[in-house]
């Protein structure tokens, strides 16, 4: 079985979009005029999604390009034979 690594940006990601979404929920359930208050989970959860894409757009833009990208120089050959035969 895969194990998941949970680095620092996506815990930080994580940590970062749940507070959001307690925040906007707790605003929508104080604004609530039922009875007894009650919060808007939707829009919590759409503003966590909004804040993760945001933190990983900018995670993304900020991220050095990959090794495939850049060009490759192949090693010399190895030759065994005597100098200037190869």
């Amino acid at each position: 079985m895969t194990e998941l690594a949970i680095t620092p940006g996506l815990l930080l990601t994580l940590m970062v979009s749940a507070v959001a979404a307690i925040a906007v929920y707790l605003d929508t359930k104080r604004r609530s005029s039922e009875i007894p208050p009650r919060g808007d989970l939707y829009m919590a959860i759409t503003a966590a999604a909004a804040v993760a894409a945001v933190l990983v757009g900018l995670g993304l833009a900020s991220a050095p390009p990959d090794s495939a990208q850049t060009p490759a120089v192949a090693p010399a050959p190895a030759c065994s034979s005597p100098p200037g035969s190869c």
